[in-house]
């Protein structure tokens, strides 16, 4: 694992009016690592993805990746460099089919402009037959394949679940954001997210980040994992040691009250 910050939060603030939505958080994310972000409800976990990714401009502090400043930048402009990600609530396109849906994620990376549509030309038939590839390829590392030409939203939750992914990955990232990917799930189907998280993570060469609640999930594949409470930093470490954390087992269950 390359040990080199791939991106790094320094002292960054989200507020909404007189809420700190997060309050001075910093820390970084190696290169490769399955980086965890836990913590009590309204702990800020999905406003730092949001910040991340572009959707919402941070208060004050900075973001880097690949050590730029990433601040101001538009989310499409994010997800075209190299940082993409799911969301709580699954966001597919339900009219469309399975493979539509990750088609259309690889226009991110086109390289044919209008007139090339207009004209069919070579080029626009050449990218097209190389997205079409691309997103059977990966409909197929997801085990995806029977769905391809299915109508996304008539699918069950975790082959719904499974799709966002696989149009995650059709964006061609470096970092992939996985916003409480177990949402809903039974204990089989988080035991095979988990190993599917890992797949992921070594087939694609990815840096991967994963808001989560199931703590089993994040304890059996994280790397490192940061804990945070009412907005702030209230941990950051190794899975075992965020476990035996006595701040962050009382954030989760409350102030335990030593025997008189």
């Amino acid at each position: 694992m390359n040990n080199e910050a791939i991106v790094s939060f320094k002292n960054v603030c989200m507020y909404f009016g007189g809420v700190k939505a997060i309050d001075d958080i910093s820390f970084d994310v190696d290169e490769g690592q399955v980086f965890g972000i836990i913590g009590p409800n309204g702990a800020g976990k999905t406003t730092i993805f949001n910040v991340l990714s572009g959707i919402y401009k941070p208060t004050s502090g900075d973001i880097y990746f690949h050590n730029r400043r990433i601040n101001n930048l538009p989310p499409n402009y994010i997800t075209g460099n190299g940082i993409t990600r799911t969301f709580q609530n699954i966001r597919l396109f339900e009219n469309q089919t399975v493979l539509d849906n990750l088609k259309i994620a690889h226009y991110s990376h086109i390289h044919y402009g209008i007139m090339d549509v207009i004209f069919t030309s070579n080029r626009f038939k050449k990218e097209e037959e190389r997205i079409e590839e691309e997103s059977l390829a990966i409909l197929d590392f997801m085990n995806l394949t029977a769905y391809a030409e299915q109508k996304a939203g008539a699918l069950p939750y975790g082959a719904q679940r499974r799709i966002e992914i696989a149009r995650a990955l059709s964006c061609k990232p470096e970092v992939l954001l996985l916003d409480e990917p177990a949402a809903g799930m039974n204990p089989v189907e988080i035991d095979e997210l988990n190993q599917l998280i890992l797949k992921i993570r070594n087939q694609f060469n990815l840096t991967v980040l994963v808001v989560e609640h199931q703590m089993r999930l994040v304890m059996e594949i994280c790397n490192e994992i940061l804990v945070t409470n009412f907005g702030r930093k209230l941990a950051i470490g190794k899975p075992n040691d965020i476990k035996n954390n006595p701040e962050v087992l009382e954030a989760y269950l409350g102030k335990v009250k030593s025997n008189e």
